[in-house]
């Protein structure tokens, strides 16, 4: 009992010194790049951030991108303070064990206007699976003009249809040549996911994305 006393407070002093050594880095890193002052709100911002074990880089990044926008201060910490926010609620919707590099995917995908439920229906339609390549194909169609809610319902129906990644990004690339030869961006999406479904194996068990719609929203 001792000795297992003994370890646990040294991985207890070991993971207290790797935290220090991280939170001296990220203040030496902000400290080189932003006024003193923003440098502080945003090293507060940082440090809750690890607290609550959510990706700390995202943040530090987002306040260099705006510094070198040349956003103000306040613009600075509220854009860092957004992405904070973002992971929180990407974490919350994807639940405890969601890994750092889903976790920022899903922040974008907050950010870009996708609803929190939506996260939690594709986690469950894709449980145990890494989620960063749907993830990342729900953003890009939300940039091309899909709405949020729409390009939700489709990617989480071929999620649960069984699209691996790489059919995820061949539906993608339809997508977007569909969209590129004048298709309005949300009936393209459809169309594009309702006919792979019919083609894929055991497609028709599926529903189709306007079906899908209703239930999950």
């Amino acid at each position: 009992m001792r000795r297992a006393l003994v370890l646990a407070a040294v991985l207890t002093l070991a993971l207290a010194h790797a935290a220090s050594a991280d939170e001296a880095g990220d203040d030496a890193r902000l400290n080189a790049r932003l006024a003193p002052d923003v440098a502080r709100e945003v090293s507060a911002l940082v440090r809750e951030a690890r607290t609550a074990g959510l990706p700390t880089d995202p943040l530090i990044a987002r306040a260099f991108e705006g510094a070198s926008r040349g956003a103000d201060a306040a613009g600075i910490v509220a854009g860092v303070r957004r992405q904070a926010t973002a992971q929180a609620a990407a974490r919350g919707a994807l639940g405890a064990g969601t890994q750092g590099d889903e976790i920022v995917a899903a922040a974008s995908a907050v950010l870009a206007g996708v609803p929190a439920d939506s996260l939690a229906h594709l986690r469950l339609a894709r449980p145990g699976g890494n989620l960063v390549i749907p993830l990342v194909v729900l953003c890009d169609l939300v940039a091309r003009g899909v709405p949020a809610d729409t390009a939700s319902v489709a990617v989480v129906t071929a999620a649960r249809a069984g699209a691996t990644d790489n059919a995820l990004l061949r539906l993608r690339e339809r997508i977007h040549t569909g969209i590129e030869n004048g298709g309005a961006p949300g009936v393209t999406v459809n169309l594009v996911v309702r006919q792979w479904l019919q083609q894929s194996p055991g497609g028709s068990r599926h529903a189709e994305p306007g079906s899908e719609k209703k239930r999950s929203h």
